[in-house]
């Protein structure tokens, strides 16, 4: 299925939405999930991946299995 936006773009919509109010990978993906059920969280990981390299996002750590997710100041 074709996704109307790129992935990448709807992760930072997403983000700036919050206004660098720190989410959980969980929830992020969640609200991800809602406009397009067909991704996998694999495929979620490699895009915040992008876009952690590109330095658009930072992503911690915070124990094991939970990151959370801020977007950079531009």
């Amino acid at each position: 299925m074709w996704r109307t936006k790129p992935l990448l773009n709807e992760i930072i919509e997403i983000l700036r939405q919050r206004k660098e109010t720190p989410i959980k990978d969980e929830d992020l993906f969640d609200e991800i999930k809602k406009e397009n059920p067909d991704i996998s969280y694999g495929q979620f990981l490699k895009a915040l991946l992008s876009l952690e390299v590109r330095g658009m996002i930072s992503v911690s750590l915070v124990k094991e299995n939970m990151r959370v997710i801020v977007l950079m100041e531009e």
